[in-house]
């Protein structure tokens, strides 16, 4: 039987080392010894015999301690070795922790460091952006204020030159009509301006609805009655249209040529309303009109004639009531010009809204009501 281990021999390694070395000696003073039968015999020789041998020499040649503590010893020594290795590390570890730590805390410092910064700069950039809105809400008031008074201005303006065109209007009414110093309307003067100024070249009157040619190097203006009466005069029975341009009857310069297709264009109408001359025309008869037998205007503040006038100047006034007298109310005159205005501005108001459609058969119902001859 194998006995067990005394506690001393475990505990103590120089006993173990020392009864190792005398199993070592003992084993190599046996394998030293001659075995003669060994020798004698031959592995061939005895077949049988050689297994046995080979487990026999081993156990003599090799004597090991027992295997119930050797293993033991070496495991507890390797664990010992792992747990010096491991408490390395450890060590090791703590201090890369502790160092890793400390630059955590410098970038955390340095982090913390900017990030105020970065608030004080955000403060900073708040407080500008409050003064910028703040003058710009000033500006817009600024800008208002400017604004307003500009407008102003330009509405002062406005009055200004409505008041200066008033003012030039009147001073030309004046000069033209001929009011005298304190305003009064002169009816002989505007009878003067009506047969210098607004006479018509083909019936030697006064001119009544006055049109215009539009020929280009033309211009100028007679009665509507009596520019109808004058183009009509060309329309040719057998077709019912021109075979020829019209021409003015000053000038001669021609007429846009009328064609006898159908729609005509507006603006091929050969005639044109001078609107001008025609408020002239009825302000200036309007002026003749109302004036009284002794020749003062009926509305107007003229000043009655002086107590010490002279009496040689009664034949002119009575001259002047005489001239005046066919263009008062109801007077010859002014009859025929109104009906020649009426007519005439009749008849071209109807031609006109007639032009684009009108046929031969229209334009010779035109030249029997306008009783041209030819």
């Amino acid at each position: 039987m194998r006995t067990a281990a005394s506690p001393a021999s475990l505990s103590s390694p120089a006993s173990g080392s020392s009864s190792r070395a005398r199993r070592v000696a003992s084993s190599g003073t046996v394998s030293k010894q001659p075995t003669p039968r060994a020798s004698r015999s031959t592995p061939s020789s005895n077949p049988r015999s050689t297994p046995s041998k080979r487990k026999a020499e081993p156990a003599a040649e090799n004597p090991e301690p027992s295997p119930s503590r050797t293993p033991k010893r070496r495991r507890t020594t390797v664990t010992e070795d792992e747990l010096q290795a491991r408490a390395k590390r450890l060590k090791d570890a703590e201090k890369d922790l502790r160092l890793r730590q400390a630059e955590v805390k410098k970038r955390e410092a340095a982090a913390n460091k900017k990030h105020k910064a970065l608030d004080y700069t955000e403060q900073t950039l708040s407080r500008e952006h409050g003064d910028v809105l703040e003058r710009r809400k000033t500006l817009l008031v600024k800008t208002r204020a400017v604004d307003a008074q500009i407008k102003g201005l330009q509405l002062q303006r406005k009055t200004l030159d409505a008041r200066e065109r008033a003012l030039n209007r009147q001073a030309e009414r004046q000069s033209v009509v001929g009011m005298s110093a304190n305003g009064t309307l002169n009816p002989t003067r505007a009878l003067d301006m009506l047969e210098e100024h607004h006479t018509c070249s083909l019936c030697y009157e006064i001119m009544a609805c006055p049109y215009t040619l539009t020929a280009g190097q033309c211009g100028h203006s007679f009665c509507a009655f009596c520019i109808l009466q004058w183009s009509f005069a060309a329309v040719h029975r057998g077709c019912g249209y021109w075979h020829d341009p019209l021409e003015c009857p000053l000038c001669r310069a021609e007429l846009p040529y009328t064609s006898d297709t159908t729609p005509r264009s507006v603006f091929s109408f050969p005639f044109t309303p001078n609107r001008l001359a025609d408020g002239m025309i009825k302000t200036l008869v309007a002026i003749v009109k109302d004036t009284k037998p002794d020749g003062v205007p009926a509305t107007g503040s003229g000043a009655c004639p002086s107590a010490g006038a002279s009496e040689d100047k009664g034949t002119g006034a009575s001259m002047t009531s005489e001239r005046l007298a066919p263009w008062r109310e109801g007077g010859a005159m002014y009859n025929d010009w109104a009906s020649r205005d009426s007519r005439g501005r009749t008849e071209m108001t109807r031609l006109a809204t007639q032009w684009p459609t009108l046929q031969a058969e229209g334009f010779l119902e035109f030249k029997d009501r306008l009783a041209v001859a030819q």
